[in-house]
């Protein structure tokens, strides 16, 4: 788990230096509007191109070689981008790290709800997600000593401080087990049974007590074999899965869209209403680093209240600080409004994630997962960002957060009516009742 943890802590920074660069491009390079919504969403736009035959690869080869080979790809190319000459050099290799980054970010939650306890899913991907806020913390904390002033050298360190995260691969290498579920699905049922066997070795060493007895608790003729081969795409486009596709679609576009605002842009917003660069990197340092707690916070009440209340109520706070954002003036109240938007709006995110995971059964659960990242990082990371310049200009600040908190609204909106709950359950429990729900009445 630990080894998961850091494998968001290091991509994290990777995705939260590019708002910090921003400004620094802009003034040498006299961007445009246009160029600055390039760069903004460049990585975002790899991602969603390299999300979805990801999950379709994590399904067929594994999640243990997805997850390496993404952080390899996203690591030396953020290392080369530290030598780029021109913003159409950064957003083109911005766009090939983003591949990387998009093989990446599901394998997390995908095989931590894999290998946790059905108790611990949600606290799990609630801790894990932290990580990612602390590495959103340390790109503008890092920018505040790397970047003391608008040079070439500093935007350039950022960037190579970015290819640090290879040597982490030999940690996945080595220690990182791959699901036994997803070995199972696949027929390899020696593999699953001795990462399992290592798996239940070290419970007995550690509780002292012999296992419980295991029990088939569902009607595995509902929920189906696994896939030795392909399992395409628009498997997700069936009768079984487009209602709970499109539910997720829709709920973590709009969720996410809170967390793109308050990473990419709140330099550049905090720098349009009069403070200096320095002064941006601080307060978007505090305002990303509230959301740390916050999701401690989340972990502590997402498998007590359930999936569904705390997606519905922490979007509802943080929607209503974002209404509020563009109103406040003054250095406190923005640092206390913007805090109070990212302590819920970004803490939500892991129980949005850990609901996506839950949707899905073993066979399909990549494909699902990154299919639904992919086209929420469509809505939040690139349609999103890629008008909030114009907005800016058009609008300001209270016409930008205005539409992130209509969006957020949005999301609450089709998750409570949509939406199944699934705290508590396992996962073969839950594609099981799934399955019964959605079939028509009479079947069966």
């Amino acid at each position: 788990m630990v080894i998961l943890f850091l494998g968001w802590l290091v991509e994290s920074y990777d995705i939260g230096l590019i708002g910090n660069v921003l400004p620094s491009l802009t003034k040498i390079y006299h961007m445009g509007s246009g160029e600055k919504s390039l760069v903004s969403i460049s990585s975002t736009i790899g991602i969603v191109v390299g999300i979805i035959p990801a999950g379709y690869l994590a399904d067929r080869f594994g999640r243990k070689r997805l997850f390496l080979g993404g952080i390899v790809i996203y690591s030396l190319i953020t290392l080369v981008t530290g030598f780029a000459n021109s913003p159409s050099e950064v957003v083109a290799l911005r766009l090939l790290a983003g591949l990387g980054m998009g093989a990446v970010f599901p394998m997390p939650y995908v095989l931590g709800s894999e290998l946790c306890p059905r108790g611990l899913r949600g606290r799990f991907t609630g801790m894990a997600d932290s990580f990612l806020s602390v590495g959103y913390f340390l790109a503008p904390l890092i920018a505040i000593w790397v970047i003391p002033s608008v040079t070439s050298a500093g935007w350039r360190t950022m960037f190579f401080i970015g290819g640090i995260p290879l040597l982490y691969t030999i940690v996945i290498a080595k220690w990182l087990p791959e699901s036994p579920r997803w070995l199972e699905s696949k027929g390899r049922h020696t593999e699953a049974d001795s990462v399992l066997s290592d798996i239940e070795a070290k419970v007995r060493r550690s509780t002292k007590q012999p296992l419980p007895e295991p029990v088939e608790l569902v009607d595995l003729s509902l929920v189906g074999p696994g896939s030795k081969g392909r399992v395409p795409l628009r498997t997700l486009f069936t009768s079984r899965y487009l209602k709970r596709s499109l539910m997720l679609w829709v709920t973590f576009g709009g969720v996410f869209f809170i967390f793109y605002s308050i990473q990419i842009y709140m330099p550049t917003v905090v720098t349009k209403m009069g403070y200096s660069l320095t002064s941006a990197f601080v307060f978007t340092s505090i305002i990303v680093g509230v959301s740390i707690p916050g999701k401690y916070l989340e972990s502590m009440v997402v498998e007590r209240w359930g999936r569904k209340p705390v997606i519905i109520s922490f979007t509802l706070l943080a929607a209503a600080a974002a209404f509020a954002f563009g109103f406040v003036r003054g250095a406190v109240p923005v640092i206390l409004v913007g805090s109070f938007m990212s302590f819920f709006g970004i803490s939500v995110d892991p129980a949005v994630k850990v609901y996506t995971a839950e949707q899905y059964p073993t066979s399909v659960r990549a494909t699902g997962t990154n299919a639904t990242e992919g086209f929420g990082r469509l809505i939040s990371g690139i349609i999103g960002p890629a008008i909030v310049p114009f907005l800016l200009v058009s609008t300001g600040v209270v016409g930008v957060f205005s539409v992130v908190g209509g969006v957020a609204v949005i999301a609450v909106i089709i998750v409570a009516t949509m939406g199944r709950e699934t705290r508590g359950v396992s996962l073969e429990e839950i594609n099981e009742k799934q399955i019964v729900a959605e079939q028509p009445m009479g079947a069966g």
